[in-house]
């Protein structure tokens, strides 16, 4: 088909659309390693916490059960927010093709631009969900990292919240504070960590403390007793001394598509020219504190 000032929209959106979601998808995700995926339904998700019944009481034979109340937990709230951005592409830039605007490329790069802004922008909002979780005023009113969580059924207080740079020592102190994590009663869950979450800046000293023969900085024969973890590297989280740990059966942190991003154009009123631009409605965030250990790196 000839390209004509009537049908350039029509021909090139598919092309700028093809280089955007490959630029999207030129490197692989990383927030989906740590985060579950979900889709809404609404603008806004709820999930409510249940309190817990605690151990069970012991019994004679032929008495009544015994009988207890669960009490309810906090509400969490999850709100889908809107992204988007676009670019001009005029009919002059089409006919000279100074910027390669028929490759999909665009002034400026702007299709392979937006596509790699998207990505940025979901592993930047996603990672902000950790980066701040030790300032946050979480669902239960302290932060998503913190040594005094409420309890619904009991006057105890959760604990997720460890302290140290990465280390042998403190990362065997964080995974024993991951083992005694409680539920709403103070009952112990069993929560067992298999991921180590870590920025760039990290990665190779997670990889010797958990990988290495003996203990890491260490000058002994002893073996290196930390679990195979699985090290997960965020380039998106803002502390060069923060680490996570996460535990796999228990939800937790969150990423809920309400409109999965969609690529599309329009015509300029009163020009022969076309707006680019992609749309997308998301929320993240976490469910639960347990399951998760955090430590600033101090």
């Amino acid at each position: 088909m000839k390209l004509t000032r009537d049908n350039f929209g029509e021909l090139l959106t598919p092309i700028h659309k093809k280089v955007f979601f490959e630029s999207y998808d030129e490197v692989p995700e990383q927030y989906s390693k740590v985060f579950a995926i979900d889709k809404m339904s609404k603008k806004e998700e709820t999930f409510p916490h249940m309190g817990a019944f605690g151990l069970w009481g012991s019994n004679t034979e032929g008495n009544t059960i015994n009988e207890d109340q669960m009490s309810q937990g906090d509400t969490v709230t999850f709100t889908a927010s809107r992204f988007d951005k676009g670019y001009d592409v005029t009919w002059e830039l089409v006919q000279d093709d100074l910027y390669n605007v028929m490759k999909g490329i665009g002034k400026g790069g702007s299709a392979k631009a937006l596509g790699r802004g998207l990505r940025a922008t979901i592993e930047t909002q996603a990672a902000n969900v950790l980066n701040n979780g030790f300032s946050n005023t979480g669902y239960d009113g302290v932060a998503l990292f913190s040594n005094s969580h409420p309890l619904a059924d009991s006057s105890s207080l959760g604990d997720n919240l460890t302290t140290g740079a990465l280390s042998d020592a403190s990362l065997k102190n964080g995974l024993i504070l991951m083992r005694d994590q409680r539920d709403e009663a103070n009952v112990r869950i069993m929560a067992m960590s298999k991921k180590l979450i870590v920025p760039p800046e990290l990665e190779y000293t997670a990889k010797a403390t958990v990988s290495s023969n003996g203990p890491a900085g260490e000058l002994s024969n002893d073996t290196n007793t930390v679990p195979r973890l699985d090290i997960c590297v965020l380039d998106y989280l803002s502390s060069s001394t923060a680490w996570y740990l996460q535990a796999s059966n228990f939800d937790n942190l969150m990423f809920m598509w309400r409109e999965k991003a969609f690529f599309d154009s329009e015509k300029i009123q009163k020009t022969v020219d076309y707006f680019m631009y992609g749309y997308t409605r998301f929320a993240q965030g976490y469910v639960d504190f347990r399951g998760l250990v955090g430590s600033t790196g101090e």
